[in-house]
């Protein structure tokens, strides 16, 4: 088992002309959440690469854009759309979690099961897409190989049911933006 190989990233704009360009073309290795720096993800860890972020919708596209890849983020972005790929290591179970958004996951690589609240689950293997609906979830990969899934979170307003209100659950500082020891 070996990590998977790194996110290639182009983002376009545009020059003082209008003219279209390539504002970026760099190779995005994964990081760890889990750690303050972030690091560079090892073997056997999770490894987030945060390919862009908008703060508005709909997005600003004249201004120039801000790379965020290794700089620790919100999970979800509550104005703007995160996407974000997300290798998960072999064995390592997910944590059962909810976020006010709309979240696509497609999966890139491998199979990893998708389990919900109530303990229900399934199997979801490459090229399947998942519409997430801020529901409590998990990831977990109960396989031998890598999982790499791409994320894309746009906001949403929270899920209602009846008179209550569905909130995000608590998650661990590393995945609010903090890093591990914040």
């Amino acid at each position: 088992m070996s990590l998977l190989p790194t996110v290639r990233r182009i983002v376009t704009g545009h020059n003082a002309q209008g003219e279209a360009i390539f504002d970026s073309d760099a190779q995005l290795a994964p990081y760890n959440p889990a750690t303050p720096g972030p690091d560079p993800a090892k073997e056997g860890d999770m490894g987030f690469t945060t390919v862009y972020r908008t703060t508005s919708a709909p997005a600003d596209c004249t201004n120039p854009w801000v790379d965020i890849h290794n700089k620790t983020v919100d999970l979800a972005d509550k104005t703007g759309t995160t996407l974000r790929v997300v290798d998960f290591a072999p064995g390592v179970p997910g944590l059962m979690h909810r976020t006010v958004s709309l979240d696509f996951a497609i999966i890139l690589n491998g199979e990893i099961e998708l389990e919900l609240d109530n303990g229900v689950t399934k199997m979801v293997k490459q090229h399947d897409i998942v519409v997430q609906r801020g529901t409590i979830h998990s990831w977990n990969n109960k396989s031998n190989e890598n999982v790499r899934v791409l994320f894309a979170l746009l906001p949403s307003e929270p899920v209602k049911v009846g008179d209550k209100e569905l909130e995000s659950t608590p998650l661990p500082k590393f995945l609010l933006g903090g890093g591990a020891d914040s």
